[in-house]
């Protein structure tokens, strides 16, 4: 079924579980599809080489989804190679799992920043190219 042919998808943090099975099966679908990751660079190039042996074009991203900068430079870049964004999965999350009175606040910031402030980012990327 190739229902997705030649959409433009962007799924934030592809590189590892539920991200990586939508990333691959968007792909198998027949879309274009741009990742990110922020640790693991091995994965990443993994993932990129299995999307784009399915035949369609696959990106991969180095980008912090709390940082708007890195998000809006990763959004231009895939809809510049793809010619179009149609989709974006905000799957990047993370977890500091803690009883709340035991969590520092580096921790809680991670959380906070990586999966309040990443699915904020996301939408506003495109306002503007700065």
């Amino acid at each position: 079924m190739k229902d997705l042919e030649a959409k433009g998808i962007i799924v934030t943090g592809a590189t590892r579980g539920i991200g990586r099975a939508i990333a691959l099966e968007a792909a198998r679908r027949g879309a274009n599809v741009a990742f990110n990751y922020l640790k693991s660079e091995q994965q990443a190039e993994e993932l990129k080489s299995e999307i784009a042996a399915l035949g369609v074009k696959a990106m991969a991203f180095k980008t912090d989804v709390a940082d708007l900068k890195e998000v809006r430079a990763m959004v231009n870049a895939a809809k510049a190679e793809f010619g179009r964004l149609d989709a974006v999965v905000n799957n990047a999350g993370l977890t500091r799992d803690k009883l709340l009175v035991m969590m520092s606040e580096e921790d809680w910031s991670a959380v906070i920043q990586t999966n309040l402030t990443g699915a904020f980012n996301r939408p506003r990327a495109p306002a503007r190219s700065s």
